[in-house]
């Protein structure tokens, strides 16, 4: 199956690597910068607890225009970056290309899918927690791994090219037809952590202790947004996001915060502000992701 991954960073870089690893067939990797040059050069590699490697592709290119059409592709890049990014693979696409979109955020299908109507479009999320640590190196902490994607009516078992593919690279996931919902899930904890972290400058693992009242206040607004637009999130996930704030990793930052210490463009917007505009579409009150959004976009001004 021939794969691209678009957005070979801390997580497509990732997840090409487990698929080059498992030998398979025509993995791309698109990537730019000294990012790129190392890959060429050195291969990349992959830094875990346990173990690590390095991985050699035969395609690592920044204009993958000439590689011809794909099977698969992962959209991987920042939600900062998907606008001018999805150009790039225009000459990639058949009308039997699989598109999974690997992005924070709750609505990136559907841009894609307008982007690229002739494509097989899904949702997608992925829980995982890596970051490029240096050109041509990304470290990968704890054990956290689990791939879902999926869209409402489909049946798994006519892409078990697909699945087959992420059992040979040893790679946990889920295909459903849940994807809302599972994306959304995703969202309730990453959305309030990155906020918090960024605007506090705090790892993730002194949100609750410092911040409890204002992240629980931002689950209870993500809910009533999430059930307005008639994804079944309520209760037993927000208990389920507080459990998952009490074991973080010590020290472990959000990609948000990462991309502000680095003087970067963060994902405010799609993590954030995007919140307040649902809400005021389908009004419903977000008071606290309103005064955050304020305060992240005045420090950023």
């Amino acid at each position: 199956m021939k794969t691209l991954i678009l957005g070979a960073g801390g997580v497509g870089g990732y997840l090409g690597a487990r698929l080059l690893r498992a030998d398979a067939s025509e993995v791309a990797l698109v990537a730019r910068g000294a990012h790129l040059a190392a890959i060429r050069e050195r291969g990349l590699r992959i830094v875990e607890d346990e173990e690590s490697y390095t991985v050699h592709p035969d395609y690592a290119v920044d204009d993958p225009s000439s590689l011809g059409i794909y099977d698969l592709i992962f959209v991987s890049v920042k939600s900062t970056s998907l606008g001018k990014s999805l150009p790039l693979i225009s000459k990639n696409i058949g009308p039997n290309t699989v598109i999974i979109p690997l992005l924070n955020g709750v609505d990136h299908d559907r841009y894609i899918r307008e982007y690229y109507p002739q494509a097989d479009v899904f949702n997608g999320c992925i829980y995982i927690l890596s970051n490029i640590v240096e050109a041509g190196v990304i470290r990968k902490k704890g054990k956290i791994f689990n791939l879902c994607w999926g869209r409402e009516s489909f049946d798994p078992q006519a892409y078990r090219p697909i699945t087959e593919l992420f059992d040979r690279a040893g790679l946990r996931h889920k295909a459903t037809p849940a994807i809302e919902y599972e994306v959304w899930r995703k969202f309730l904890f990453i959305s309030p952590m990155a906020a918090l972290t960024t605007l506090y400058d705090i790892p993730m693992d002194r949100v609750l202790a410092e911040h409890e009242e204002e992240f629980v206040g931002m689950l209870e607004e993500l809910v009533a947004l999430a059930q307005a637009r008639h994804i079944p999130i309520g209760a037993k996930e927000l208990e389920q996001t507080l459990q998952r704030a009490r074991k973080t990793l010590p020290g472990a930052k959000t990609s948000m915060q990462l991309d502000r210490e680095q003087g970067k463009e963060t994902e405010v917007e799609t993590l954030v502000g995007h919140i307040v505009r649902e809400g005021e579409r389908l009004g419903i009150p977000t008071p606290i992701y309103r005064r955050i959004y304020e305060a992240l976009t005045k420090e950023s001004q």
